[in-house]
């Protein structure tokens, strides 16, 4: 989810009106119902209010605002460095309410009904978040598309030629058309079933792709590349081709155009986030040199992979795949002597032959630089150290209890191999329960990053599959620090 705005104000009480304003305007524009911009307006009008007039006593202090966007979502977060505070200690009591006239906590309660999640995170010495979340709406494709249903075994269709060429917007109905009929409500990413959010990834660039048509026009392929927020690298993250122009090809085609589409972008880099509940697009990413990476646990619940999975039992976990669009830098890298060897075999594969760099004197900020990211629907977080400070393991324990408390299956941890602290800092992070992941290549700021986490759920690992030799040994890795 990419930050749009960032507003840093002072707690003073005619900034409330301001900011309400402008949340109300920033959330039309983001693609909110009318309804909807102005009850997260009202949600940001009770919370501020309350960091204003209560978050720093008598003292002046400023807080920030970051609003995000994504195809599915806006966020608006809150960042405080004010006195401590609980909420749990502060739950509003209607029949109390009604009967002392104390409405301690009502405003919390408010907000939560204003928006689809409110939570709250505690980050120690960091100070404490405050996360809104309000899901975008729009048509559903089954709406326009009353009287059709999926067919359940189509017939191969007749033999024809295809035109494969850049999608836009005005394809977002179509392309919407193509994975309900393809799929019915089976697919993973539902944001392809609103045309509406089509369009808007489209139009501001979140991503690109290519839509392929028979002769006589209708849509039966569509590939897409989603561009990450924060590097310039890409996750071929959208497929789908019809059932009955299948093998014939087409997927390749499409992603090789793809493939062509990253480099003139200028990408340095592509990822393919491969499901372990089976090694089909495994296999398909290796056919085209991708390399495996990495293995996250528990990267969504089983319930967003309806359809396929009905008997699967646990989370799933995915593998990364990853193909590089450039030469990969060959200087040295801090590499944590657990991880020493699989790291430098990872790199060799992605053609790189990385040197270890030797211990180096840390220098540590008197306070980290971690960029939190919430998966709401697929509960998981990412946390990504931009700066290593002296506080970073008390933070860590207080927004792991945080994160855990609002129900995350899965917490990822990606440290810096360029700075030399993460050379040292793993046997600490062991201790708060973070095991191996893998490598995210190019992954922040076009560095490479060493991916490790903290899974809440149990797993059986007989059912987690993989394929290429590297996935293998990661598993086996991770598999081992777990035991």
């Amino acid at each position: 989810m990419d930050i749009d705005t960032q507003l840093t104000l002072k707690n003073k009480v005619s900034v409330i009106g301001s900011v309400t304003d402008f949340t109300y305007k920033w959330g039309m524009n983001a693609g909110l119902s009318e309804e909807d911009a102005v009850r997260l307006s009202l949600a940001v009008d009770e919370l501020v209010t309350d960091v204003v007039l209560f978050a720093f006593g008598e003292e002046e202090g400023r807080f920030d605002l970051s609003y995000r966007w994504s195809p599915s979502s806006v966020e608006i977060i809150v960042h405080e460095f004010g006195e401590p505070f609980d909420p749990e200690r502060h739950v509003y009591d209607r029949d109390r309410a009604l009967r002392e006239g104390n409405f301690e906590g009502a405003g919390f309660e408010v907000i939560r009904h204003l928006v689809d999640d409110f939570i709250f995170i505690n980050k120690g010495r960091g100070g404490k978040e405050f996360r809104l979340v309000k899901k975008t709406t729009g048509e559903h494709i089954a709406d326009l598309l009353v009287d059709e249903k999926p067919a359940s075994a189509p017939p191969p269709a007749r033999e024809t030629t295809y035109v494969i060429r850049t999608v836009h917007e005005e394809d977002a109905e179509d392309v919407a058309k193509l994975i309900y009929r393809t799929y019915g409500y089976t697919y993973v990413k539902e944001d392809l079933y609103f045309p509406k959010k089509i369009a808007l990834a489209l139009e501001r660039e979140e991503k690109f792709g290519v839509i392929t048509r028979t002769s006589e026009g209708e849509a039966v392929g569509y590939f897409a590349v989603l561009r990450t927020t924060d590097s310039r690298i890409g996750e071929v993250g959208e497929a789908v081709v019809a059932v009955p122009h299948r093998h014939r090809g087409i997927m390749t085609r499409m992603l090789r155009r793809l493939i062509e589409m990253s480099r003139e972008r200028g990408l340095l880099g592509l990822f393919g986030e491969a499901v372990t509940v089976h090694t089909i697009s495994q296999k398909a990413n290796a056919r085209f040199g991708m390399q495996s990476t990495a293995l996250l646990l528990a990267d969504f619940p089983t319930a967003k992979y309806k359809g396929l999975t009905e008997s699967y039992p646990q989370d799933v976990s995915i593998v990364i795949d990853f193909l590089p669009l450039c030469r990969i830098e060959t200087a040295g890298r801090y590499l944590p002597p657990a991880y020493r060897t699989i790291l430098t075999d990872i790199y060799r594969l992605l053609g790189a032959n990385v040197h270890d760099r030797p211990p180096e004197a840390p220098s540590l900020a008197e306070r980290s630089d971690l960029d939190l990211k919430i998966s709401y629907e697929y509960k998981h977080a990412l946390l990504v150290v931009r700066t290593y400070g002296e506080d970073l393991t008390d933070r860590l324990r207080h927004t792991l209890q945080s994160l855990r408390d609002e129900g995350m299956h899965a917490v990822y941890l990606d440290l810096p191999l360029d700075d030399p602290v993460t050379k040292t800092i793993v046997p600490d992070l062991h201790d708060c329960g973070f095991v191996f992941s893998g490598l995210m290549p190019l992954f922040h700021h076009e560095r490479d990053y060493l991916r490790l986490q903290k899974v809440y759920e149990r797993l059986d690992f007989d059912l987690i599959h993989v394929y290429s030799e590297s996935a293998h040994r990661i598993k086996n890795l991770i598999a081992r620090e777990l035991q």
